[in-house]
């Protein structure tokens, strides 16, 4: 090879080092969710610059040395990349639970319930979890609020003298709201909440009475309008965003 080969030879492997460290940055902007989209073109054009590079090697030791240590790093680093893709789909990246965990916090639950949360089974046990955990406490503050009610009414009662009962006073007590006990909904609304966590959108007002309250009001305009006994529920990602799907069975 002359000198001149070696010196284009030097100056594309040197580019696709380069081409190498850029994508680790965009691959972690993308992670940090800095990046809307994967960076998988870039990610292919390296793959290639490789393949071709192996299929014709250089003859001098120090560029094949270099070609070497650059297939190393690129596969080492594929290797992390591949792993957090999987934690992402399956809803179990740190950051992704880091975000949950101050969610807890916000809604003054214990954030252990995160604790050794690894694979897609744990998060789906720990998000059944979450839901019993909000359900108890919307159940004892609206036997908060109940109390509340009532105080008032007996001091009253003491006060004056009895009198008749009346149904406005039964409809004036708030109802505490209760999830759905249908396990088809209860995994749709894990699902979902997994598949938002994924594309990085807010949980921000997705509680299992308002997701549950949205399907009770959605599934029978689906089977009215399609003549269908069963609604299947999909939780499907289009442009990077989380959305419902009801499909008449």
């Amino acid at each position: 090879m002359s000198f001149e080969e070696n010196k284009a030879l030097t100056a594309r492997l040197n580019l696709l080092d380069s081409s190498i460290d850029k994508l680790r940055v965009v691959y972690e902007q993308f992670f940090l969710g800095l990046e809307r989209f994967e960076p998988v073109q870039l990610r292919k054009n390296i793959q290639l610059e490789l393949r071709l590079l192996k299929e014709n090697p250089p003859n001098n030791t120090a560029l094949k040395f270099l070609l070497a240590r650059m297939e190393t790093k690129f596969r080492t680093y594929e290797q992390y990349w591949n792993r957090v893709l999987r934690e992402i789909e399956d809803g179990v990246y740190e950051r992704q639970l880091q975000r949950m965990r101050r969610k807890l916090r916000d809604e003054g639950l214990p954030e252990s319930v995160l604790d050794n949360v690894r694979t897609r089974g744990e998060l789906e046990a720990a998000m059944a979890r979450i839901a019993e955990l909000r359900n108890q406490q919307a159940a004892a503050e609206g036997a908060r609020n109940d109390a509340a009610a009532e105080r008032p009414a007996a001091a009253e009662d003491r006060k004056a003298p009895p009198a008749a009962n009346t149904p406005a006073a039964a409809a004036a007590q708030p109802s505490a709201p209760g999830a759905s006990s249908d396990p088809a909904l209860r995994r749709a609304y894990e699902n979902f909440v997994r598949a938002r966590l994924s594309t990085g959108e807010s949980l921000e007002g997705i509680t299992p009475d308002r997701f549950f309250a949205t399907l009770s009001s959605q599934i029978p305009k689906v089977k009215q309008a399609h003549g269908c006994a069963e609604v299947e529920i999909q939780v499907v990602v289009k442009d990077n965003k989380a959305t419902l799907r009801f499909l008449p069975r």
